[in-house]
Order: C-alpha cells, then structure tokens, then sequence
C-alpha cells in the first residue's frame, strides 16, 4: 500500500497567552503569529513552558496551538499552509509527501527515545505477562499486537524487539488501532500487546491492565531517536529570521524541560506548568514515563533513513528518497549557536 497525502483538513484553533520573562531577548521588529499543530497533550510541554516562561514573547512571536488529530490532517495542514510549523510522527507518510513535491522541512525534536527518557512503551496484558522481557516477547508468539498506524515507527521497533528474540513479524498478528481506543483493547483481551504512549501507557500501568515489556530506546541511535520532529513548512522556512526565532524560543523550552526532568530544577514546578496547559492531573506527569527531547535539537538521519527503508521493504513507499531532501539543521545549529551547547 502505498501512502498518499489527504488535501483537505479541518481544525479548531485556540491562542494562549504569554508571560513575559524576566530577561528580554533580542525580538522579532514586530510580535509574528506562529500557527503550531499537534495532536496535544504532555509531549508539547516545551511549548507550554517556552509560553510560560516568556520565550516566545522573548522573541517577539505569538503562538497559536492547533490540535489535530493524526499525522495525516498534520502534514495536509502544514503541505497547504494552514500551519507553519508541526509535530508530526515519523510515518511512510512525511517521506511520500516530500515525494510529490511538497518541501517539509523536519528541522528539531518534538519527541524522542533517549537514554531515560521513552514515553511509547512496548506493553503486553498483565494476565499474559511472565518474569523477563524474553519470556513476554516469546509469551506474544501467535498473538495480537496494536501499533497505532502500521506506516509509522512502532511497527519497525516492534520488528526490532521480535528479532531481538528469535520471532518476526510473521510470529504474530500486527492491527492498527487508534492510541485512545488501545487501552480498552487490552481490557477486553482484543488485543494481547501493544505500543502505548502517554497519558494512557501509565493509566494501563497503573490499573495493573499491562506490564511493560520493554522502553525502546536500545533500538534507537546512542544520541536519541526520533519518533516525533518538529517539522517547517517551505513557506515558514523561507521567513528565515521568523523560523530561527521559534526554534531558539522553542529550545530554550526544551531545555527548561531537560533542567527539570533530568537534573532535577523545580521539576515540581515544572511539572505543575505541563499538567495545567496539557489539562492533565499533575500526578499523571509526575509519576508516568517521559518523553524525550534533544537540548541541542539533533535529528539522526540515520535513524531517519532506517524508518524509510522498513517502509520501503514493506510496501509503504514505492521508493526511497535523499533524506537530505527532508532535514534541515541550520535553524537548530543558528539557535546553539546563540544559545550554546547544552550541558
């Protein structure tokens, strides 16, 4: 199958306000809207902390947050120009898109795997589950497993996680079904695993629904891998000085968030501020699985390139593409540079 691009998508938009910070930054001559789309939630906490904390306003930007509902109406929005920049997961999907013409731009890290940090996690029902992650990949022979689109990254970790073991994917039944209605899925016995992300991986964690079978991130690249990039579109990449604001406001975010979730500065604080704009209980935030975001914003290609070649082998894409053709590091290397390198 191969995947095509939808033209036309409908979204809700809704503004927030900003804080403006205690230190003043160099601005944009005038505040520029910025129209961001994701599918929401806890994985755009940088956002909501780059609003709280001023960054935005720092940089003389408005940001409107749009919230959608999969990476398809995501990539038809920012191909027509209806947002500038998105969180959009890596699916068969983003390379088709460059395919036919439409110039995407993946430019920085809206949620990786890293070292510690994995908020997608492979889950299998907790009356199935055995002692070590060995016995339940093998315990999953003959059984289903959710991914939510067969044309995106958790069908390859999930291929990834088989080998490790002996098993492919021809061991077990791969559906794809919708993040939201997994949880239910599992409940019933519809399906036997999955690959859940947060909020709902540690709502079934907690009801004692799944036991985790493994956090991914040994599949992904040392430096972290991509799941989720923060994508430009042409027209947006274009606007040069607009574009290098958003990603040295929206890294300054990122970083505020690795300060508090893996060094430990007012991560109370920080954690209330994500609950409270991602209208989560903060004890969700606090005691679930966090994702992971690159301080400096790097992007592996060769990650990139490893999703492209499953797709490719699966009848996903007809053909690869220059991965050079879809990255682009000069707005994350401008924003280091002024920033620094993280530490």
């Amino acid at each position: 199958m191969i995947v095509r691009l939808a033209l036309a998508v409908s979204a809700i938009t809704f503004c927030v306000s900003v804080q403006h910070p205690t230190a003043r930054a160099q601005q944009l001559a005038s505040p520029v809207t910025v129209r961001f789309g994701s599918v929401g939630g806890a994985t755009d906490a940088p956002l909501y902390l780059a609003e709280e904390f001023g960054f935005f306003a720092d940089a003389g930007l408005k940001v409107e947050r749009r919230r959608m509902t999969n990476a398809p109406t995501l990539m038809a929005a920012i191909a027509t120009n209806q947002l500038d920049v998105a969180g959009i997961a890596v699916t068969a999907g983003l390379f088709a898109a460059v395919k036919q013409g439409i110039n995407l731009r993946i430019v920085g890290d809206k949620q990786s795997l890293r070292p510690g940090f994995s908020a997608t996690r492979a889950v299998i029902r907790s009356d199935l589950a055995k002692t070590t992650e060995a016995e339940n990949v093998q315990a999953l022979k003959g059984r289903t497993i959710a991914v939510s689109d067969k044309a995106g990254t958790h069908h390859l970790l999930l291929q990834r996680l088989l080998n490790k073991y002996g098993m492919t994917l021809a061991d077990v039944r791969v559906v794809q079904i919708a993040v939201s209605s997994m949880v239910p899925a599992l409940k019933t016995a519809a399906v036997d695993g999955a690959f859940l992300l947060e909020p709902f991986l540690s709502e079934a964690v907690h009801a004692d629904t799944v036991k985790v079978i493994s956090d991914l991130t040994e599949f992904a690249p040392k430096e972290g891998g991509i799941l989720v990039p923060i994508v430009y579109s042409e027209k947006f990449a274009q606007a040069t000085e607009t574009a290098n604001a958003f990603m040295k406001a929206y890294m300054r975010g990122v970083r505020a968030y690795n300060d508090a979730l893996a060094k430990g500065k007012d991560k109370q604080k920080t954690i209330e501020i994500i609950a409270r704009y991602a209208g989560l209980d903060p004890k969700i935030i606090s005691d679930g699985f966090p994702a992971g975001f690159d301080p400096n914003q790097r992007v592996s290609t060769q990650f990139l390139g490893e999703f492209q070649t499953f797709f490719v082998e699966h009848g996903f894409l007809d053909s690869s593409i220059d991965i050079g053709r879809l990255v682009d590091m000069s707005f994350a290397d401008a924003a280091v540079k002024e920033l620094g390198p993280y530490k």
